[in-house]
């Protein structure tokens, strides 16, 4: 009877004392490095370089010109304003920049030439060298005369 005992004590440890084995452990994956940060954004042109590229977008077309003002709005838009002149001419020069890109974005460029008609009417039709031009413009009165 002890041997029959010893064998059913030996089946019941033998499940205990099996070896289990497990895969070892991968090793942990190497951590990406972070992306680089994203490039800073252009500084913001400042009022002198506004008013520097306005000059040379000025002097570029042929005018004198004297500043009016300058200042940037709230949709970062820098708008140089200019007095314009040449010989026989005058009128104004106003430029709009993007302050970041620096690009231009819109010219507002009205220059003429000095006449003694005050009122701007076509009094003679010089293309074809006689005549009475298209006469007044619409909306002036017959007092202007």
């Amino acid at each position: 009877m002890r041997i029959a005992l010893l064998l059913i004590g030996g089946l019941l440890l033998t499940p205990g004392c099996v070896l289990h084995t497990r895969p070892l452990p991968r090793p942990a994956p190497r951590p990406q490095p972070p992306p680089p940060p994203p490039p800073p954004r252009p500084s913001a042109m400042s009022y002198n370089e506004a008013v520097d590229l306005g000059f040379g977008q000025c002097r570029s077309r042929g005018y004198e010109c004297k500043l009016k003002e300058a200042h940037r709005t709230g949709n970062d838009v820098w708008k140089v304003k200019f007095a314009a002149f040449t010989s026989g001419a005058k009128g104004h020069l106003h430029l709009d920049y993007d302050a970041y890109s620096r690009n231009l974005l819109k010219v507002d460029e009205k220059v003429k030439g000095r006449r003694d008609d005050w009122d701007d009417d076509d009094d003679w039709d010089d293309d074809h060298g006689h005549g009475k031009g298209k006469g007044k413009k619409k909306g002036h009165a017959h007092r202007d005369d």
